[in-house]
């Protein structure tokens, strides 16, 4: 199938390493020009080079206006922008009532930048004539997960801004929100490590409790994420706008 993407012009954020780096090399590898991220420069020019994208930008999206700079600077190397995927960092985890003081942190780690590159980005992608804004949040937007209750309150916030921005850009531009579950990459690793050492588990009783979780029994790959949302940044998902897709082997319960 032909996905149309050959010469598109993309922003992936959040795309040194795991899935955000597994989208880049998906879009790099349909034919798309691609601007990846991250805070380090050395490891976004690296990046570039390895996967052969177009451009390595350096930016710390946590930092007031540095949303607005990143599309600035991608727009600068591409050429302008058909494609925008937003993959932001996480919140300190824990239930509400263990994570005070970390309110602000989440807010600029999570929503804030999402609405800043929105906004910058939007008027590139409605002129686009292809435009792709796809949000990648986490299963607590769309179910209670309390060992992760600051992102629940700041991803839903996300995809509640998506689901406007969908009906703001339309006719000109497709909305969707990627509810991504576990995979195989260094920040659920990250994430189980800090877990066990607080409940007194070992990191392989806590990937055990993870894949016990999944229907499909296993952990997924990258890869596979990376598949839905290049699906949805190309000229074949044309009509899927508003939408929250869920990538998570079968974990939400829910409907």
């Amino acid at each position: 199938m032909d996905l149309g993407l050959q010469g598109r012009r993309a922003l992936v954020l959040g795309s040194t390493s795991g899935l955000g780096r597994a989208v880049a090399a998906a879009l790099v590898a349909e034919g798309a020009m691609v601007a990846v991220s991250g805070r380090d420069e050395g490891r976004a020019t690296s990046t570039a080079a390895a996967l052969g994208a177009a451009a390595g930008l350096a930016i710390d999206l946590t930092a007031q206006g540095a949303g607005t700079r990143v599309v600035a600077d991608a727009v600068a190397a591409l050429g302008g922008l058909d494609i925008v995927v937003v993959n932001t960092g996480g919140g300190t985890p824990g239930p509400i009532l263990a994570t005070g003081g970390h309110d602000d942190a989440a807010y600029n780690s999570m929503l804030r930048p999402a609405l800043e590159v929105s906004r910058a980005a939007a008027p590139h992608l409605a002129t686009s004539g292809v435009g792709r804004l796809v949000f990648m949040t986490a299963r607590s937007v769309v179910e209670a997960t309390p060992e992760l209750a600051l992102s629940s309150v700041f991803r839903s916030g996300v995809a509640a801004a998506a689901r406007s921005l969908a009906l703001e850009l339309a006719p000109n531009a497709t909305v969707n929100v990627v509810v991504t579950g576990q995979f195989d990459t260094p920040a659920l690793s990250r994430f189980e490590s800090l877990r066990a050492s607080r409940e007194g588990k070992t990191i392989e009783e806590m990937r055990e409790e993870h894949i016990a979780g999944i229907p499909l029994g296993r952990i997924g790959r990258a890869e596979e994420l990376a598949d839905v949302v290049v699906f949805l940044c190309s000229a074949r998902a044309s009509f899927v706008t508003g939408s929250v897709i869920r990538v998570d082997g079968g974990a939400v319960r829910g409907f």
